[in-house]
């Protein structure tokens, strides 16, 4: 074990620190805003037209990127001019105050306990069209709160004042939240990290959702190498690639690079 991992074991905050640098920016390279361009243009047209569209992002075990993603298409949208409302649904392990370096309460599950109203809950993002809605305090009773009427009722209230709902939820493969909120949203997008997920824990995840009757959109393959042209060299040039799936579940095809 280096020293640097012995440190960031000792110093959470480090890791965080280290996560906030890949949060999209002005300063971003790029091809990272180019790839998040190309899987934005990918998850509209992949979803029917009309109303507010509700997708989740989930993993199949800690630690490979699926917070960072859904922050950051979340900012993309935003970009856009579209109405964008961020949840964290991680009631367990939240990141998304760390991340934005803000209060996490009152947030999600303040709301569900009927602890405080919705509006209560919002906070405002750097951006004008995008909202944040924290993880709150974290509760006993994670999934039972997630799959309650009250969840429904809040998800189609706001509904009726964004865009996109982009929520953050914990590993597939870990907990059942992502299973549970998949019935009331319009689709899945699962991150893989490359060199780190196995293809096991994938498809299991993968038919966790199935199961759960969850329309899966597509796959963020993080931590990438491409191929440049016709050399056989890989360049360090993806960080980011977005794999669409239609409803027909043919075989996923790549649609977008970006740098880390």
């Amino acid at each position: 074990m280096s020293l640097f991992q012995k440190k960031n074991e000792q110093d959470p905050n480090l890791s965080f620190r280290n996560k906030r640098r890949a949060i999209l920016s002005d300063n971003s390279d790029f091809s990272v805003k180019e790839a998040y361009k190309t899987l934005r243009t990918n998850i509209r047209f992949s979803l029917p037209e009309g109303g507010c569209k509700k997708l989740c992002v989930t993993s199949g075990l800690p630690g490979e990127g699926k917070s960072i993603t859904t922050l950051n298409i979340a900012i993309s949208f935003a970009e856009a001019g579209q109405r964008v409302l961020l949840i964290d649904a991680d009631l367990r392990r939240p990141t998304m105050a760390r991340l934005l370096m803000e209060g996490g309460d009152p947030g999600l599950s303040n709301i569900l306990a009927g602890m405080c109203r919705e509006e209560e809950a919002i906070h405002k993002d750097r951006y004008p069209t995008l909202d944040v809605i924290f993880s709150g305090v974290i509760p006993p009773n994670p999934s039972e709160l997630l799959s309650s009427p009250r969840m429904e009722k809040l998800l189609q209230s706001l509904s009726a004042r964004y865009d996109y709902i982009f929520i953050d939820t914990p590993p597939v493969n870990v907990v059942t939240d992502a299973c549970v909120l998949s019935a009331l949203l319009d689709g899945v997008l699962f991150v893989v990290r490359q060199n780190q997920s196995e293809r096991d824990t994938v498809s299991k995840g993968v038919n966790q959702l199935n199961i759960a009757g969850a329309k899966i959109l597509g796959f963020v393959l993080n931590g990438s190498f491409a191929k440049s042209g016709g050399n056989k060299k890989y360049d360090r040039y993806g960080y980011y690639r977005y794999e669409y799936r239609n409803n027909e579940k043919k075989p996923a095809s790549r649609a977008a690079e970006g740098k880390k």
